[in-house]
């Protein structure tokens, strides 16, 4: 993200060493399905199942309509890197903490780890995940409408 500095952040960002885009935005947001429905969310990405093997890519406030939230299959390798014409310098941050600066030429690199995180479930995948959402973020909740 641009941290502390006024100006857009500028990143390139690639896919499988693929160039994908020239970030200028407040910043991007790299997370699993898990982690879809906290900041990624609120930043207008997509809510995913989490037995959907991804990784999710969502722009913080891009400075271009076209850019919108991306999910990726769980084998890609991301990339990110700051470049040497940069108006500033970037940020990094791992779930909101352990924020480092990212200087001209530094580069970021997201993957899937080999050894996923088990869950607990209550009832099942589905049935916990979308209780939720529907108990946490009123998903889709609204009065139904009466008859005419």
């Amino acid at each position: 993200d641009r941290g502390s500095s006024p100006y857009l952040a500028a990143l390139e960002c690639f896919c499988d060493n693929v160039h994908l885009t020239t970030v200028q935005a407040d910043g991007i947001i790299f997370s699993t399905p898990t982690g879809s429905t906290a900041y990624s969310m609120a930043a207008g990405g997509s809510v995913v199942h989490p037995a959907v093997p991804s990784i999710l890519v969502t722009p913080i406030c891009p400075h271009v309509l076209s850019f919108r939230s991306m999910v990726f299959p769980d084998h890609v390798v991301l990339r990110c890197y700051v470049p040497e014409d940069a108006r500033s310098e970037a940020s990094v941050a791992f779930d909101g903490k352990y924020r480092r600066e990212l200087h001209r030429g530094d580069s970021v690199q997201i993957q899937m780890s080999p050894y996923p995180v088990p869950t607990i479930n209550r009832v099942d995948h589905s049935a916990d995940w979308l209780t939720s959402l529907k108990r946490n973020f009123n998903f889709n909740t609204r009065a139904r409408q009466g008859p005419l």
